[in-house]
């Protein structure tokens, strides 16, 4: 976990909702890791998606607006596994606010202030050709 640590998402997420949320089968007593884990890899993945190009990964240290960013993504992806359930207004919003952050962050709206990050330069270059003049300055005159 790159952007997330297990104490920040129990923080976050009650236990109760936690066990609800990556357990299939009703009678565990304990939340599923390898379902958590896979859900923190995927978000990292997302975060590490807009980031790429703009920034060199992986940031070290983690800033902290993408390990807010990354619980919120979290907490959406969480409740997304059980749509039977719905999902709630708090966290649909939360998600809709994280993407817009990443999007501002991926287009230079908003930096990170990391010292390490180095904005990367932007792709490709522009080259212009064109003939010589058929007509100079003489030319036109005549005219």
């Amino acid at each position: 976990m790159r952007y997330t640590t297990r104490p920040a998402i129990d923080a976050a997420i009650p236990a109760a909702t936690l066990l609800q949320l990556t357990n299939d089968d009703p009678a565990a007593l304990a939340p599923d890791e390898s379902v958590l884990l896979g859900l923190v890899a995927a978000v990292e993945e997302l975060i590490d998606g807009y980031m790429r190009g703009r920034y060199t990964l992986p940031f070290d240290p983690v800033p902290t607006i993408l390990q807010g960013a990354a619980i919120h993504l979290l907490r959406y992806e969480l409740y997304a596994r059980r749509p039977e359930g719905g999902i709630p207004d708090a966290v649909r919003d939360a998600h809709k606010t994280t993407v817009r952050l990443l999007e501002h962050v991926r287009d230079g709206v908003i930096t990170l202030g990391v010292p390490t990050g180095q904005a990367a330069p932007e792709p490709g270059e522009i080259r212009v050709r064109s003939r010589r003049k058929q007509f100079g300055d003489a030319a036109w005159r005549a005219y």
